[in-house]
């Protein structure tokens, strides 16, 4: 049995490095934050199940939580890049391939915007939760 974890995140990373957006490259990264950078992508959480939907099936049914972060100084910015980030992940990303897996379905969620402010910096995110539902290839 192959679990599809490294193989899932290595179609974001591949799809998605280089990403510019309003004239800057938005770097992502896999649950470490990328030093200086005001805006970012991080892999974070992975949840998955294994369904046996027959004997000769190995299917999978896996969430991949992407966090799109911009982060200005002080008391200042807008959500725009944040949302331009937001639209150019969902457009790279609209034909999911899993090396070593048939996609059968994809979808998204979206957990609600977060936002925090101090007297240092802004901060925005949206999260993206991808739903694939993938079957090994060979099984």
């Amino acid at each position: 049995m192959k679990t599809p974890d490294k193989w899932i995140r290595k179609y974001f990373s591949d799809t998605l490095n280089g990403l510019t957006v309003s004239g800057k490259v938005i770097p992502i990264s896999d649950m470490r934050l990328p030093s200086n950078s005001s805006a970012y992508i991080l892999m974070t959480t992975i949840d998955k199940s294994h369904d046996q939907e027959t004997k000769c099936s190995k299917v999978w049914n896996f969430q991949q939580t992407l966090d799109i972060v911009t982060i200005y100084q002080g008391n200042s910015g807008s959500r725009v890049l944040c949302d331009d980030i937001h639209e150019a992940v969902l457009n790279a990303c609209n034909n999911i391939t899993v090396q070593g897996f048939t996609v059968l379905n994809t979808g998204y969620e979206f957990a609600p915007d977060l936002s925090s402010q101090d007297s240092t910096q802004t901060i925005f995110r949206k999260i993206i939760i991808f739903n694939l539902k993938l079957k090994e290839n060979g099984s």
